[in-house]
C-alpha cells in the first residue's frame, strides 16, 4: 500500500479512520473508544449517536466528490503525477530510512475494522479491537508528523498540496466548497 501523496490525500484518508469507526461500530450499543487528544492513553466511553453517523455518511459523500474531481484533475494535468510520484519517492525513501514499516499497521488495522464489524463478537472484545485501532492509528500519526518534520520533505508536500487543490478549484469550482464543508463536518463529528 502508498504511503500518503499529499496532505489533501492525507486528509481523506484520515478522516476514513473515523467514518470506519462510526460505521464498524454502530451496532454496538455502547462502546469505548479512544477521544481524539494528543494523549492516546487517555479513554472515555462514548456512545455512536445516530448525528454521528449522519455526519461520517455526509463526510464519505464529500469524499467522494473530492476524489472524483481530484482525478479528473490528475487526467487533466499529468505534471501532477509527476510531482506526486517525486514526493512519494521522497517520502518512501524517508520511511525507510526511519525504519517504520506502515503497511504492516495498515493492514491490521484493516483486519481490525473487519473483526469489530462482527456482530456475534462481545463489547469487550469490540473495545479491545477499538483500543488497538486508536493504538495504530496514533502510531501512524506520529510516524507522519516525524516524516514531514524533514524541512524538505514538508516543503515538498505543501507545494504538491498547494498545487493539487489549486488544479481542482480550476477543474471544478466546487472544490472551495466542497473542502469548507468537510472541515465543518470533520468539526462536528467530533464533538
Amino acid at each position: 500500500m502508498q504511503t500518503k501523496t499529499s496532505n489533501l490525500k492525507t486528509k481523506l484518508l484520515k478522516l476514513a479512520a473515523p467514518i470506519a469507526l462510526a460505521c464498524a461500530f454502530a451496532a454496538a450499543p455502547t462502546v469505548a473508544m479512544a477521544q481524539d487528544a494528543p494523549n492516546a492513553s487517555m479513554m472515555a466511553s462514548q456512545k455512536i449517536t445516530a448525528e454521528q453517523q449522519h455526519v461520517a455518511s455526509e463526510i464519505g459523500k464529500i469524499q467522494q466528490e473530492l476524489a472524483a474531481i481530484r482525478v479528473k484533475t490528475l487526467k487533466a494535468n499529468p505534471q501532477l503525477i509527476t510531482e506526486m510520484k517525486a514526493y512519494e519517492t521522497a517520502f518512501n525513501n524517508k520511511v525507510k530510512a526511519l525504519g517504520y514499516q506502515p503497511e504492516k499497521l495498515i493492514k491490521r488495522a484493516q483486519e481490525i475494522q473487519i473483526e469489530a464489524a462482527k456482530k456475534d463478537i462481545s463489547n469487550d472484545t469490540r473495545t479491545d479491537l477499538i483500543k488497538e485501532f486508536t493504538t495504530i492509528r496514533t502510531t501512524l500519526e506520529k510516524q507522519q508528523r516525524t516524516i514531514l518534520n524533514d524541512p524538505a520533505i514538508s516543503k515538498q508536500d505543501k507545494k504538491v498540496q498547494d498545487d493539487v487543490i489549486n488544479a481542482m478549484k480550476k477543474v471544478d469550482s466546487k472544490t472551495t466548497d466542497l473542502l469548507k464543508q468537510l472541515d465543518q463536518l470533520v468539526m462536528q463529528f467530533r464533538k
